[in-house]
């Protein structure tokens, strides 16, 4: 029996280990885009800079131009003005689609910064739920804020025959109480949940 328990304990901790470090490796992973993502925002603020610097030099041609327009090469002058115009329409073009893709990247990162767990690994915790009649022993990792309602869910999607019986809690030998969380109900770490099948 206690050689079961300490069996039983230690493939907790190996899934509540794998937990944390798939956490961990989800955190790498978010910090390893949001560097990427700077980058290409670097990278296409020189590019902007190059197109703005391209735009400016096309103006200023553009304006020579005008002013040389009384030459007699008019025509060939006309042929110039109408190439460059054409170059400073692609070139604002480029630069407008340059500052969309800049301001979808930084909304990538917003959006990158938010979806990070709002947990640290010594948080999670795992429970152990057994039942009178020995027909569940089940290790359930949790956050101690988790609701208990939210945690029994979880139990009852692995084990679904117990949908269709009407189930009591107790924990440290007190009732559980469903809506409260499993802080609010003294559930540490650890803890052994027992389920009762009332009849």
């Amino acid at each position: 029996m206690i050689n079961e328990e300490i069996q039983r304990n230690k493939i907790l901790e190996e899934e509540n280990k794998e937990l944390k470090e798939s956490l961990n490796n989800i955190k790498q992973s978010q910090t390893i885009e949001v560097n990427r993502l700077i980058v290409e925002i670097e990278k296409l603020k020189s590019e902007n800079e190059k197109l703005k610097s391209d735009l400016f030099k096309t103006n200023k041609v553009i304006s020579g131009i005008k002013n040389n327009q009384n030459n007699q090469n008019n025509q060939t002058d006309n042929n110039e003005l109408k190439k460059l115009k054409d170059e400073n329409i692609n070139l604002r073009n480029q630069l407008n689609l340059k500052d969309n893709e800049i301001k979808n990247l930084k909304m990538r990162i917003q959006n990158n910064s938010i979806e990070r767990p709002k947990y640290d690994l010594n948080d999670i915790m795992v429970i152990n739920f057994i039942s009178m009649d020995s027909t569940v022993n089940e290790g359930m990792a949790c956050l101690e804020d988790d609701a208990f309602v939210d945690v029994e869910k979880k139990l009852y999607e692995k084990y679904e025959d117990l949908k269709n019986t009407n189930n009591m809690f107790t924990a440290n030998a007190k009732p559980v109480l469903r809506f409260k969380t499993l802080k609010e109900n003294g559930i540490k770490n650890g803890n052994k949940i027992q389920l009762f099948k009332l009849e």
